[in-house]
């Protein structure tokens, strides 16, 4: 696993909490009103990345309404009470914000700046769109219509909100451009870009692997468009081994700059999350070879496990902590990887989009085996682990939804966007079903609610968009489009 030491980045933004004041930047006229683009995107590349690492309930608590991890002493989030950290303006913002407004810069900046070829600016380019892209792909289907045409223009203070359907369009049609313009003959940005260091080849499979996964986004309300987009992608060249994974490695020497985990669970001294019982219990169930790697035993060498309840105030020592390994300043965050791939590739010949090459079975045993020797298991516990009833594919309980759907939901255990998004996607954990959390409020939420603050900075424009909200109303138990 790499291990780069993160550049310093210092950049002369102002930026606020709302989307309507990215245009008030406090300009020097007596300094350089453009930073060093390579810095701009390095943030941006940073934030996007520190945004589904996050633990933090005031952003991204997908970990705990997905029941891989829960609460302690303050359980709102577990009880599906988003307006208590209020974590839809803090998803908004962390991504419109710290990721977008700072790829958008550096877009701009590179041209001017640019002292290199044509060919290594171009990649430069599209590899900073690619992650405006991964990050509207987050926004879109976690809210549903959001602006986006007018979105990072700072002269329109109150942009309009777009059709999330015409948005998601576009952004395959944007991936498609990058994947025709990247030139793996020559590098983009080198150090500055702490993922790949500037491996062209690397990031055509990010684009493939990104088309990938946000075709099967499409799976079900466009199947036709889901099919087609798979096979192009696969065509193209998704990741074929965990050295393709898309890591960021972070840097224990600044506590700033480590893992967002690590800061939450380590620097802090806060106790406020555990492992959720229906995760550690499932992974008990089956014999699973990451339970060491996932939690500590509880007690302390009894080689048992324990969750806490979701929704109850488990209270700190009460059940199993998380791995040394996951609590490490420099565990890298996780993008996007070889075994979430494989997991697409099940789910499309379980579906008929893929008509040669792999079943569903084998795609499916790839990807366990991808979670397992990522994690630090071996190829053989992989074996063994596949070869028990309740996990072999043939023989695994439900549907390919259910089957599928747990086994991912188990291999997101560091991708907390992802742990949420695979339920909503599959249906698996039904946990409103299988463990409803302790004074639930509602089921799982479907999607964020609207910023508070766009309520009263963009109220026409977030008016519009409600209205066309399945009943009409911002609540996190309206169906976006993709799950209808």
């Amino acid at each position: 696993m790499k291990k780069i030491s993160i550049i310093a980045i210092s950049i002369g933004l102002i930026l606020s909490a709302c989307t309507k004041d990215l245009s008030t930047v406090n300009i020097d006229p007596k300094s350089s009103s453009v930073a060093i683009p390579t810095a701009v995107f390095l943030q941006g590349e940073k934030n996007l990345v520190d945004a589904i690492t996050s633990t933090s309930v005031a952003s991204a608590p997908f970990r705990v309404l997905s029941q891989e991890w829960t609460e302690n002493s303050y359980t709102y989030e577990a009880q599906y009470n988003l307006a208590a950290y209020q974590s839809p303006n803090g998803w908004w913002n962390a991504l419109y914000v710290n990721v977008l407004h700072n790829l958008d810069n550096a877009k701009k900046s590179f041209p001017i700046d640019f002292k290199g070829d044509d060919v290594t600016l171009r990649n430069d380019l599209d590899i900073t769109d690619l992650l405006e892209i991964y990050s509207y792909y987050l926004l879109v289907a976690t809210y549903g219509d959001i602006p986006y045409s007018q979105a990072l223009n700072t002269s329109i203070p109150f942009p309009k909100y777009d059709d999330a359907k015409t948005i998601y369009t576009d952004l395959l049609t944007r991936v498609d451009s990058c994947i025709a313009g990247i030139n793996t003959t020559e590098g983009a940005m080198g150090s500055a870009d702490q993922i790949y260091e500037g491996n062209t080849t690397e990031w055509l499979k990010f684009a493939a692997s990104l088309k990938l996964k946000m075709a099967m986004l499409l799976a079900t309300e466009d199947p036709t468009t889901a099919a087609q987009k798979v096979n192009e992608a696969i065509q193209t060249g998704v990741f074929t081994s965990n050295a393709d994974n898309a890591l960021f490695a972070y840097d224990p020497a600044s506590p700033a700059n480590s893992n967002p985990i690590w800061q939450a669970l380590v620097l802090s001294g806060r106790h406020d999350f555990l492992p959720a019982n229906l995760l550690v219990n499932t992974m008990v169930a089956w014999n699973d070879p990451r339970l060491p790697l996932y939690f500590a035993q509880y007690p302390a060498g009894s080689g048992t496990y324990k969750g806490g309840i979701p929704g109850a105030g488990n209270g700190y020592g009460t059940a199993s902590d998380f791995s040394s390994q996951l609590q490490q300043a420099n565990y890298p965050g996780d993008l996007m990887d070889y075994s979430e791939v494989e997991f697409y590739l099940a789910e499309a010949a379980a579906q008929g989009f893929i008509t040669t090459g792999g079943s569903a079975a084998s795609y499916y045993n790839d990807a366990i085996t991808a979670s397992i020797e990522f994690w630090g298991g071996t190829d053989a516990q992989a074996a063994t682990y596949l070869a028990q009833p309740s996990v072999a594919y043939a023989t695994a309980t439900g549907t390919w939804q259910q089957k599928i759907g747990y086994q991912e939901w188990i291999s997101y255990y560091n991708q907390n966007w992802d742990s949420w998004t695979v339920i909503r996607r599959l249906g698996y954990p039904n946990v409103d079903a299988v463990n409803p959390p302790v004074n639930a409020q509602g089921n799982l939420p479907l999607r964020y609610y609207y910023p508070t603050n766009e309520t009263t900075s963009n109220p026409v424009n977030w008016a519009a968009a409600t209205a066309l909200l399945p009943g009409g109303q911002d609540v996190v138990s309206a169906k976006l489009f993709w799950e209808q």
